[in-house]
C-alpha cells in the first residue's frame, strides 16, 4: 500500500489542480466559488496567482481555519446556508449578478480535467500500481483521476469512497440512476466530502471508469485518521482519510490488484476538531474507553474499582464521582472512568471485570 499525499499540496488539498486549470485561463476576470473549504482555498490561491478578484461562498458551519485561510489567500468569504448545495446556489446567483466566472467545485469539465493530473502523476510515480482508492464528495477528483489513469493504464482498478452521510453516488449506483432527492446537511466529521447534489458529468465518467464506490461511517473514518497521524505522521482531514478507513474495514474487494494507492485528498483540519476526532478515533479502534460503574456509597469502593482496572493493565485518564443524579438510587454512587486501552479486546475484558464486580 502506498499513500498519495495531496494533504501536502499547495493550499492543503488536491483542489488547487482544478482551480489553476480554470482560473489561469480567465485573464483576470472575477471569479466566484462555493466550497466547504478546500475548493475555496484552491480557487482563492489560483486567483491570487492570476490577478482575478475572488469571492467564495461557504456554509455557515464551515471550519474557521478554512474560512481564514481562504481570506488570507485574498478572497472575500460569504457564509450562507447549512450545506454546500446551499452555498452553490447562492454563488451561482451572485456570479450571474456580477458577471463573474462561477468556478463549480466539481461539475465543470475544466475542473475535472485539472483534477485528472493526479491520475497522470500516479501513473508516472507509481507505474506498478494495481488499484487506486479515491475519497469522493462531488466526484471531480474521482472522475478526472479515473479518466486520466485509464488513458495511460487501462487495467488499473479505480475505487471511490464516500462518507455515509453523503453517499449520493453509491446510492445512485444502487438505484441505477442519478439520485436527486438525497437529504442535505446531515452532520458528519468528513465535511470536505459532504456533497449530496451529484453531477451528470461525473456520473457519466464514473460509470465507465470507476469499478466500485464504497461507503464508510464517521467512526471508521476517525479511526483511520488517528492511525494515519500515529503511523504515517501525516495530518489529514477526515474527508481525506476515508480511503484508509475502507481499507481498515476490509471493504476493498479481494480481487482488487496489488499494489494499492490510497489518495489522502486533503489536510485542512481544524485543530479543535482534530482533538475530538482523535479521541473518537481511539475509542472506535479500542484504544480509549469510558465505563460507568454503580457501587454502594462506602469508603474504599472507588479504590477497589481502580484496582481492578490497574490489574488488567489499563491506564486511568479521568475519574468522575456522581452521588446525585436522575435515576440514581439512594446510597449508590456512579463512577465514570476514562481509560487508555490496548485494543477492543482489552476494553471488553475490563468491561467484563467491572460488570462482574457490580454483581458481587
Amino acid at each position: 500500500m502506498y499513500l498519495k499525499a495531496e494533504n501536502m499540496q499547495r493550499a492543503g488539498s488536491f483542489k488547487i489542480r482544478g482551480a489553476m486549470n480554470v482560473v489561469t485561463r480567465l485573464e483576470g476576470q472575477a471569479v466566484v466559488a462555493a466550497s466547504a473549504g478546500n475548493h475555496g482555498q484552491g480557487v482563492a490561491l489560483a486567483a491570487a496567482f492570476s490577478g482575478s478578484p475572488c469571492t467564495v461562498f461557504m456554509p455557515k458551519a464551515a471550519p474557521i481555519p478554512k474560512i481564514k485561510a481562504t481570506e488570507d489567500y485574498g478572497a472575500i468569504v460569504r457564509l450562507t446556508g447549512n450545506s454546500l448545495a446551499d452555498a452553490v446556489e447562492a454563488a451561482v446567483e451572485f456570479a450571474e449578478e456580477t458577471e463573474s466566472r462561477f468556478v463549480h467545485p466539481y461539475d465543470d469539465p475544466l475542473i475535472v480535467a485539472g483534477q485528472g493530473t493526479l491520475g497522470l502523476e500516479i501513473a508516472e510515480q507509481f507505474p506498478e500500481v494495481g488499484t487506486v482508492v479515491i475519497p469522493t464528495g462531488g466526484g471531480g477528483l474521482l472522475a478526472g483521476t479515473s479518466l486520466a489513469l485509464h488513458s495511460v493504464k487501462p487495467d488499473v482498478k479505480v475505487i471511490g469512497v464516500e462518507i455515509e452521510a453523503a453517499s449520493v453516488y453509491a446510492e445512485s449506483r444502487r438505484r441505477g440512476a442519478v439520485v436527486r432527492d438525497y437529504p442535505r446537511g446531515l452532520p458528519t466529521v468528513a465535511d470536505g466530502i459532504a456533497v449530496t447534489v451529484p453531477s451528470d458529468l461525473v456520473w457519466e465518467i464514473t460509470q465507465d471508469h470507476v469499478d466500485d464506490i464504497l461507503v464508510v461511517d464517521d467512526d471508521q473514518t476517525m479511526a483511520a485518521l488517528t492511525l494515519i497521524l500515529e503511523r504515517s505522521k501525516l495530518m489529514v482531514e477526515a474527508a481525506g482519510a476515508v480511503g484508509v478507513a475502507a481499507l481498515l474495514e476490509k471493504l476493498i474487494p479481494d480481487d482488487a490488484p496489488d499494489p494499492i494507492c490510497l489518495v489522502l485528498s486533503g489536510g485542512n483540519i481544524d485543530l479543535m476538531v482534530l482533538g475530538k476526532a482523535v479521541r473518537h478515533g481511539l475509542e472506535a479502534s479500542g484504544r480509549f474507553a469510558k465505563f460507568k460503574v454503580l457501587v454502594p456509597d462506602q469508603p474504599g469502593r472507588l479504590l477497589k474499582v481502580l484496582g481492578k482496572i490497574a490489574k488488567e493493565g489499563a491506564n486511568v485518564v479521568q475519574v468522575e464521582h456522581h452521588r446525585e443524579g436522575f435515576g440514581l438510587r439512594f446510597g449508590m454512587v456512579e463512577i465514570e472512568i476514562s481509560v487508555e486501552t490496548r485494543d477492543a479486546d482489552h476494553a471488553a475484558r475490563i468491561a467484563a471485570v467491572l460488570s462482574k464486580y457490580m454483581t458481587t
